[in-house]
Formats: structure tokens, C-alpha cells, sequence
């Protein structure tokens, strides 16, 4: 018995000095850093948008630019981060503001409200293969999230390399028959959001054509981290 209580003893000492000298937690290994929150940070994004008919696609690009304006304390005593996106057609073009949105972090929640609506991004601590539902806080039914590729480097379309990042999988059907969907985000340490992708793709049923992957409807987002920085 008394050898239990030392070895229980000892894991606590290991927990405290794992945490830092004061047991304080380690925002490091918990992840939080995929989710920084900081008033003026601003990351621009190069978008790609492709929307598909039985007859034809039209395909879009523009840059997209979020920026932290401000943050406020909320009626759960924690930060609410104010988030401005605003869009140009072209690097020459002036930024139109489209709208706002929100950004939170806990201990144990990095959420991003789409407006008035709550998705769970993050969940921490990070985990490989960590699974949650990204609609835990809204009335949408069950979306599991799986966290994937923790702490892995990442180069993106620009050619910037990202040497830390996770990539949180939304949604993957694997279906090249009826209707293709594929969601998923990769996050930077200390940037936040680099990658966003989401596909959704509805196949030609009919006998003559199924099973060729002739796109019906849908569409494609791809959203690539283009700039970043700090005003």
C-alpha cells in the first residue's frame, strides 16, 4: 500500500513539473497556439471557387482578408474576438468589408461563430486521431470532426512552409459514385487558419454514365494562406 501511495505521488510531481513549476498549463502542448487570438493580427488568403451545372462550371478567384479588430469580455467572463472579412477581386483592387464574425478560446474550445452560430474548430488538448462534434454548440445535427497530421510541416500552394500544423478532417465520404464530399482545415502554430478545402460533388446516376465521375452539381472551395502578419 504504502509502495501505491509513492508511486501516485511521484506521477503527481511529474504532472506539476510537466506543466511548469507553478502547475500552470503549457498552452504549447495543449494547442492553443493553432488558435492564437490577438487584436490586429490579419491573414490573407488567395480563394478559388468552382461551381459546377450538368452544362458547364464558372470558377472564381479573389483574395480574402480576416482581421481581429477588437475583443470584449462576454457574459462567460472570457474574450470574445471580433473578426472583419473583407474580399478583393484582385491584388489592385480596394478591400470591400463583407462581414463580421466572432473568434473564442477556452481551456478546451477554440470556436469560431459564423455570425451568431458556434462551431466547434479546435478542440484541446491536441490530439492525433481526437474526435469531437463541431456542432456541439449549435442546434445542427452531429458533424464529427477528427483531428489529424499533429504537429506535421506543411508547404502551401504559395510556397510558404508552415513547420507545425494539424488538419482537423470535417468530413470524408470517399464516395466517386453518387456524391463526393470532403471537408477539412489545416491550422499553423502561431497563425491559426493556413488551408481550407470543402467539396461537394453530385455524380451522373444514370446507366449510361454512372460510375465516370461526370459531375452533375457542386461545388469547390480552396482557401490558401497567402500573408499574414500583425498591425
Amino acid at each position: 500500500m504504502k509502495f501505491g501511495y509513492a508511486v501516485v505521488f511521484l506521477v503527481m510531481i511529474m504532472a506539476c513539473q510537466d506543466n511548469g513549476e507553478e502547475g500552470e498549463l503549457d498552452p504549447v502542448r495543449l494547442g492553443y497556439e493553432f488558435f492564437p487570438l490577438q487584436v490586429g493580427a490579419y491573414i490573407i488568403y488567395d480563394v478559388e471557387e468552382i461551381t459546377y451545372s450538368s452544362e458547364s462550371s464558372i470558377t472564381t478567384n479573389y483574395q480574402l482578408r480576416t482581421q481581429v479588430v477588437d475583443s470584449f469580455m462576454n457574459q462567460a467572463g472570457s474574450l470574445t474576438y471580433v473578426l472583419h472579412e473583407l474580399r478583393r477581386d484582385s491584388p489592385d483592387d480596394a478591400w470591400e468589408f463583407i462581414q463580421t464574425n466572432s473568434l473564442q478560446r477556452n481551456e478546451t474550445q477554440g470556436v469560431f461563430f459564423d455570425g451568431n452560430v458556434p462551431f466547434l474548430r479546435l478542440s484541446f488538448p491536441v490530439v492525433a486521431g481526437k474526435t469531437w462534434d463541431g456542432n456541439a454548440l449549435n442546434a445542427e445535427p452531429e458533424d464529427l470532426y477528427e483531428m489529424d497530421s499533429l504537429f506535421s510541416a506543411y508547404i502551401t500552394p504559395s510556397g510558404q512552409n508552415i513547420p507545425e500544423t494539424l488538419t482537423v478532417i470535417q468530413e470524408d465520404n470517399d464516395d466517386f459514385t453518387v456524391n463526393l464530399i470532403r471537408r477539412f482545415e489545416i491550422y499553423g502554430q502561431d497563425i491559426g487558419l493556413v488551408y481550407k478545402e470543402e467539396i461537394d460533388l453530385r455524380y451522373c446516376t444514370e446507366q449510361e454514365c454512372i460510375g465516370q465521375q461526370i459531375i452533375e452539381s457542386g461545388q469547390e472551395l480552396r482557401q490558401s494562406l497567402l500573408e499574414y502578419g500583425q498591425e
